[in-house]
């Protein structure tokens, strides 16, 4: 282990700062994806036959509500979600305790303890879920008695409906209860993997590297960050996760009569491609938080 290598727990996570920056991220990064969007379907447009009657003004017409619906959709999203993140991370480090990073000169972070690491950033996801489930449940359940009493009400007999009460109990506690508890499984499965390879390869490519500023007490802030750094151990990272988990899902797909080489060949072509989208996606992101930090400020974290 370096000599100036240190333990560091991240305690709280101011949320407005946080949650304004990925916020600011997320819209700028759906407004690239937007312009994108409207390229293909200008390009689409041209080779279309005029006798579907998609004119060069619909086109536009869709052109312009991509680029002004998705990064707007984008940005309140992230809000939501990035608030509720910083707020649950805050609310459970007393309890379970918070994610550790092993920095070198308060610079590059060279391992994740994977334990903690994987347990928060499970348990923000399954409290998330839960969160939505909640929500999403009483609609649905409120969405299925009421085709049921509709149904009843014009003589129509449709099968199912007519026990839509009990199975709507159950089914609600599956969606509150069940959806949460599967998503913790899965995303502490993944997150421990993630920190497990990172700390495998960290000390052989490097680990990633945050420009720490301290401000006041244990509160310090992200200046910048390196994208290519950021970019290139990430998408290493995620590909071989990625990997693993289609790998899986070939030798699934072999077992019950799929074609072995069709199947190696997908998994060969998603792994390169999700390799390549998250460097990157992720480079445009460490450029742009470098951008935007000195005009919303930054990222604010309390570190001990």
């Amino acid at each position: 282990m370096n000599d100036l290598s240190d333990i560091k727990e991240i305690k709280s996570i101011r949320i407005v700062p946080y949650t304004l920056m990925n916020s600011s991220i997320s819209a700028v990064v759906a407004f690239i994806y937007a312009i994108f969007i409207v390229i293909i379907f200008g390009v689409v447009g041209v080779f279309l036959p005029s006798s579907l009657g998609i004119t060069s003004g619909v086109i536009a017409s869709l052109g312009v509500a991509v680029i002004i619906l998705l990064p707007v959709g984008s940005f309140v999203f992230t809000v939501t979600q990035s608030f509720l993140t910083a707020l649950i991370y805050n609310v459970f480090v007393p309890r379970i305790g918070g994610i550790k990073l092993e920095l070198v000169d308060l610079k590059e972070i060279v391992s994740v303890p994977v334990v903690p690491f994987a347990l928060m950033l499970s348990a923000i996801s399954t409290a998330i879920v839960f969160i939505a489930m909640l929500i999403i449940g009483p609609i649905l359940l409120i969405g299925l008695q009421g085709a049921a009493i509709a149904a009843t009400y014009q003589g129509t007999v449709i099968p199912g409906l007519g026990s839509i009460g009990a199975l709507g109990i159950v089914g609600l506690l599956i969606l509150v209860i069940g959806v949460p508890i599967m998503m913790f499984v899965a995303s502490f499965i993944m997150t421990a993997l993630t920190a497990i390879f990172y700390n495998l390869l960290a000390p052989k490519i490097g680990g990633i590297e945050f420009e720490f500023e301290a401000l006041k007490g244990k509160l310090y802030g992200i200046n910048s960050i390196p994208p290519i750094k950021l970019a290139l151990v990430v998408s290493i990272v995620m590909a071989i996760v990625n990997f693993i988990f289609q790998l899986l899902s070939t030798v699934g797909s072999i077992a019950t009569g799929s074609s072995a080489a069709a199947g190696v060949i997908s998994l060969l072509i998603n792994v390169v491609f999700n390799l390549v989208i998250t460097f990157i996606v992720y480079a445009i992101m460490a450029v742009l938080y470098n951008y935007l930090a000195p005009k919303i400020g930054t990222v604010k974290l309390e570190l001990e």
